[in-house]
């Protein structure tokens, strides 16, 4: 199944997937096709961004700035159910980053690089905690990859480390 997933990310394709939190649905974070199809899948407004789902802190470094407060906290956090909002490495830009927690995912993302990610439901609706809720709700995804119900049920928490002051945007 991740050789399935991996050949329609390359494609412009979406995919659903399992994490630790809720079901979320992704494109490759090169791929303009894939990631504005999430956006149409999911009704979502284009200024709201996507966060990027990675597999490991080294990867992460290679997308945005690590202050040591950022890498402290990606250090005792991560893999885990937070997303932490840090500088880029290129202009003045802000990304959204993660690393799940979930074994199937990590998997995934080992094989497809990173993915530019959002819960796996249309804006404004309840987050999927199941494939067949993924399937209910966003039923012209490309494939979803079952992995059993999602366990904590929330969104990430999302702190913005790129000021001085750490700022909580979402517990």
């Amino acid at each position: 199944m991740l050789k399935e997933a991996l050949t329609i990310l390359k494609s412009g394709g979406v995919i659903a997937f399992p994490t630790e939190t809720v079901y979320g649905i992704g494109a490759l974070i090169g791929s303009r096709r894939g990631i504005n199809k999430v956006y149409k899948l999911k009704k979502r407004p284009k200024n709201k961004p996507l966060q990027v789902l990675v597999s490991s802190l080294a990867e992460a470094r290679k997308l945005a700035k690590f202050s040591p407060q950022a890498l402290s906290c990606a250090k005792k956090s991560w893999p885990g159910p937070l997303t932490l909002v840090l500088p880029t490495l290129k202009g003045k830009k802000t990304i959204g980053i993660r690393i799940p927690k979930h074994p199937l995912t990590l998997k995934l993302l080992r094989k497809t690089g990173p993915l530019a990610a959002t819960s796996a439901n249309e804006s404004g609706e309840k987050p999927a905690l199941t494939a067949l809720e993924v399937v209910a709700s966003l039923p012209t995804l490309d494939l979803v990859i079952d992995g059993g119900k999602a366990k904590k049920g929330k969104a990430s928490r999302v702190i913005d480390l790129t000021g001085k002051k750490k700022i909580i945007l979402r517990t």
